[in-house]
């Protein structure tokens, strides 16, 4: 039930794409050689290094999802989960030191004595910021889906133990009452018929969609903070 919860989550309603931005984020270049400047730099550029190694993540991740195998080889799949937990934990440390620096950002406008630049950098950085918290949902989302993998896993590990006890304390097979009906549909089936059965690598595709869907957005997020660098650095 909780696979189904959660990929029922992720798939329920699909968001409208977001209009593409006119200008492309990218790091800030040359600044005044002054103690302000180089600060406000470091923090900017350090927001944007974090959103764009994540765009080049989340697109590992998407690729991955779509060419997954995890019901197959129980090596292949793990090995597929490892990486797939580690791209979750990459995009979630890039998102967290992303929102470190854009908080440092909105210190900086709000102590800046030009109302213009306290303006475009607030801006800056809260069109930046939206595009690491999405960033962020994603991989929480994609944690959540590994915690669901992991959910099956340990259902399958369940009903090998109670194959195993009856089988060590001599317990006859599981009957029905009815003699065309299988074992399976006695405690056992009810285990292996629930609805996480359903293919773990559907679900990572339909995961794979969904987050292709929420790219658009990170993008305009980056390319609405685009728009306001100059004025963020204004003075600079």
């Amino acid at each position: 039930m909780f696979a189904y919860f959660f990929v029922a989550a992720i798939v329920a309603a699909a968001p409208q794409p977001a209009p593409t931005p006119t200008v492309a984020l990218k790091e800030i270049g040359h600044v005044r050689a002054t103690a302000a400047c180089a600060e406000l730099a470091v923090h900017a550029n350090s927001a944007i290094s974090s959103a764009l190694r994540n765009d080049l993540l989340l697109t590992q991740t998407i690729g991955k999802l779509h060419s997954v195998d995890l019901d197959g080889n129980p090596i292949t799949r793990r090995n597929n989960l490892q990486e797939l937990g580690d791209l979750a934990k990459d995009l979630r440390a890039q998102a967290v030191s992303g929102d470190r620096e854009v908080a440092h950002l909105r210190d900086i406008a709000a102590k800046s004595s030009d109302p213009e630049q306290k303006q475009e950098l607030k801006k800056f950085a809260d069109e930046l910021g939206g595009a690491l918290y999405r960033q962020k949902r994603i991989a929480n989302d994609l944690n959540g889906l590994l915690a669901a993998f992991d959910y099956h896993d340990m259902s399958k590990l369940d009903e090998n133990t109670i194959q195993v006890n009856m089988m060590t304390i001599g317990l006859p097979t599981l009957q029905t009452d009815r003699p065309d009906e299988k074992a399976a549909d006695g405690p056992l089936g009810r285990i292996n018929n629930i609805p996480h059965q359903t293919s773990d690598n559907i679900l990572a595709g339909r995961a794979a969609n969904d987050f292709e869907l929420r790219m658009p957005d990170i993008t305009n997020d980056e390319g609405q903070a685009a728009e306001h660098t100059a004025g963020a650095v204004s003075g600079c």
